[in-house]
């Protein structure tokens, strides 16, 4: 797969790993979207034992499983409506399945916002 992203140096450079670990995380928005429902509707874990000696708390339990996941939609969401409305299905589509940005606006523009995009859910995340 060929990438355009660091041919310029923009205000919104990052290296080379940081910028595809962005991409996957955001690539996996809809894996993290049924992960939470599956989480919120399944049934408490249980360790199997009658007489275990552990504390069953399932609601920790199940937050603990969704800290990750519900920051990543989240995070997405909050950054993907700061696009401006003309350009986000566009950006969205080039991200989450490699398609072309339409014809409607310059390439350089749909970049420019989708490297304000990617940027910005990486500074959120904490990975740069």
């Amino acid at each position: 797969m060929t990438s355009h992203y660091q041919l310029k140096k923009t205000a919104f450079l990052l290296p080379h790993s940081v910028y595809y670990q962005t991409i996957w995380a955001i690539k996996g928005y809809y894996f993290h979207k049924e992960r939470i429902e599956d989480v919120i509707l399944a049934s408490p874990d249980h360790d199997g034992m009658p007489k275990g000696g552990n504390v069953s708390d399932p609601t920790a339990s199940k937050a603990f499983k969704l800290k990750d996941s519900a920051q990543i939609v989240r995070v997405v969401d909050e950054e993907k409506e700061k696009i401006q409305e003309e350009y986000r299905q566009g950006v969205w589509m080039n991200i989450m399945y490699g398609e072309r940005f339409p014809y409607d606006a310059h390439r350089n523009t749909y970049s420019y916002h989708k490297h304000k995009f990617v940027y910005n859910v990486a500074l959120r995340l904490g990975y740069y």
